[in-house]
């Protein structure tokens, strides 16, 4: 009878595991149109071979076929009701190759959502997805969970507090993946790593693919130095590159099972492989490390640091002192000199005629107006580029533009390229916004991709802020955005709305421009309730044109509030256009006076783009 996993990890020689089964099923001939998980319950003996071939090569943990058996992944593929049934398909097949001379590890990989403070996904709905997992493998009886190749420490730790609370004392793997930088792509260091898993008494701990065996050594170098904890490593066979339409993982058996021994002179306990590690590899592998028996850490990792090349031993990029508001823009030295602000929405074209859109900046320049904010894809329609019609703004007319800018059609690359090539044209302020859905508009066929919402988009810019791009890399000399958010003060959950308010501050925002504002009464409940109010509020306000904007607002447009008072007084101009247009003139008036002292300044959306309205009702009121 096989010993406890947790006695079996303290014999001194080194332990081997397995590789990539979802590189290995490819290899198989199944195609990556599909889920891999389901082979659990479809094609059972594909998945038993490949686990068998890993335990003949000579490893001693074999994980489950279960990485991307996650709920929101699974729904992904179709396969929305059947988590539980791949999970115990998986387990069935890994428990019986593994016998009574290795051990089973229920292998759980990020959940494919982004969860707060940077996506929608919360806690408790990410707490959810892990716990089902994980009660099945505890009710599975496999010998430990492992968490693998997670990038958010925030995910993780959702993870880890669901396996506590499933079973305080199971035992817990956790791996992370790094990028060459030694952080995670959200830019954790293995320093926040190892606190994280010391607070959660993680038993053992890793780095999972991203980098091949020569990133996997210097990972496994600084990662000793931080903790006593058994490592686990895992690493990818190199890089991949696609050939004749495949994915090949180039790296050789024999190199993997070179750099094995390096690893585990460096102070690993574990090591196997991830992506493109295959029978061959994990064969070397276990080859290796026949060499190595009795070898640890403690007599290891100090000469090893020493050969390694100072270009290896990496440092942690430390983030450069973000510059003040006041300088980074004139929207800026308003805000920090209490200067009231004053700045008129105008929707850019829907295509490459900007005259209209012209004439409308030279009326706000000689109607006084300094600002001017720019929608990006405001309902989901195509438009103009907010950004590069920002750009050209600022060179043409003495107004600085205030762009809105969507994290609904940019995925992490594309939203951190636009930016950077916007701040070398000058662009200075962001009002940074989710984006409405694509179903809303012109284009409903549209993907969104929603890589992170606002809150995220927020994090990622104060990074830039300070030097630093999402993975924490520095990038030389930071930027010096300044930080809108959007906020709806009138919101029917405003629990909700107070709590992503909050992250967005916490992300590092510096203002917000509230939704369009007819209640006062709601606008100061909702500031009652969230306490203190850490950045400057813009208000917005809409001047309404007609009874039926009035009407559309109130009951079509999520999260505006029309007070009955409004309709009434809209009513009242029973349908005479010039009648209406000035009620509700009077009505964003009123707004503005009754507002004056609350707020750092407003936004006056040009309804329709009658820019005239707005100019008229900024020099009535201010």
């Amino acid at each position: 009878m096989k010993v406890h996993i947790k006695e079996y990890l303290k014999k001194d020689s080194p332990i081997v595991a397995d590789g990539g089964m979802v590189t290995a099923l490819y290899d198989k001939g199944f195609y990556i149109n599909r889920s891999f998980e389901e082979l659990s319950v479809t094609d059972p003996q594909a998945v038993r071979e490949v686990t068998k071939h890993y335990k003949t090569a000579g490893a001693k943990f074999l994980k489950t076929n279960t990485f991307n058996a996650v709920e929101p992944k699974l729904v992904n593929n179709g396969l929305q009701g059947q988590c539980e049934n791949i999970l115990r398909a998986a387990c069935k097949v890994t428990k019986e190759v593994a016998g009574e001379d290795a051990y089973v590890l229920g292998a759980i990989g990020p959940l494919g959502v982004v969860i707060e403070p940077l996506g929608p996904t919360s806690v408790g709905e990410a707490k959810d997805y892990f716990k089902k997992n994980i009660e099945v493998f505890v009710n599975e009886e496999v010998d430990a969970i492992l968490f693998t190749s997670f990038h958010d420490l925030r995910e993780l730790e959702t993870g880890l507090m669901a396996a506590k609370e499933v079973d305080p004392n199971f035992m817990i793997f956790a791996q992370i993946s790094v990028q060459e930088s030694m952080k995670t792509s959200f830019g954790s260091s293995m320093q926040e790593f190892v606190e994280l898993t010391n607070k959660y008494n993680v038993d053992v701990i890793g780095i999972s693919g991203e980098v091949g065996p020569s990133g996997s050594l210097t990972a496994t170098t600084q990662l000793s130095q931080l903790t006593d904890k058994p490592l686990y490593i895992a690493p990818n066979a190199g890089l991949p590159r696609y050939v004749n339409d495949e994915y090949i993982y180039m790296c050789n058996p024999d190199y993997m099972g070179k750099y094995a021994k390096r690893i585990v002179q460096a102070g690993a306990k574990i090591i196997g492989g991830h992506s493109g590690v295959h029978e061959p590899h994990i064969l070397a592998i276990a080859n290796a490390l026949r060499m190595t028996q009795g070898v640890t850490k403690s007599t290891s990792k100090a000469g090893l640091k020493q050969q390694l090349p100072s270009s290896l031993i990496k440092l942690i990029d430390k983030p450069q002192k973000k510059v003040a508001i006041r300088e980074r823009s004139s929207l800026g030295k308003y805000l920090a000199d209490r200067k009231k602000i004053v700045s008129v929405e105008v929707v850019p074209p829907n295509g490459v005629d900007i005259d209209k859109f012209l004439d409308h900046c030279q009326a706000l320049e000689e109607g006084g107006v300094n600002f001017i904010n720019i929608p990006d894809g405001a309902r989901a329609v195509a438009r103009m580029s907010s950004l590069q019609l920002s750009s050209y703004i600022s060179q043409k007319y003495n107004l600085e533009p205030i762009p809105h800018f969507t994290t609904r059609d940019r995925n992490l690359i594309g939203l951190q390229s636009d930016l950077l090539g916007a701040y070398v044209n000058g662009v200075r302020n962001v009002l940074i916004v989710t984006g409405d859905p694509p179903k809303l508009g012109n284009c409903p066929g549209a993907t969104a991709v929603y890589d992170v919402d606002a809150i995220g988009l927020t994090h990622i810019m104060d990074r830039m802020n300070q030097g630093l791009d999402l993975g924490g890399n520095t990038f030389g000399k930071p930027s010096q955005f300044l930080l809108g958010v959007a906020l709806n003060p009138t919101a029917s959950n405003r629990e909700l709305e107070i709590q992503r308010f909050k992250y967005k501050i916490e992300a590092g925002a510096d203002f917000a421009i509230t939704q369009p504002i007819y209640s006062l009464k709601s606008y100061k409940e909702f500031f009652e309730e969230l306490g203190e109010v850490k950045i400057p509020i813009i208000m917005g306000i809409w001047p309404l044109i007609s009874l039926r904007n009035a009407e559309f607002l109130k009951n079509e447009v999520p999260g505006v509030d029309v007070p009955d008072w409004v309709i009434s007084e809209m009513e009242k101009a029973n349908g005479d256009k010039e009648e209406a247009l000035k009620r509700g003139m009077d009505i964003a008036m009123k707004t503005i006076g009754e507002a004056q002292g609350l707020v750092a300044g407003f936004q006056v959306s040009a309804p329709f783009n009658k820019v005239d309205v707005a100019i008229d009702v900024i020099k009535a009121t201010m």
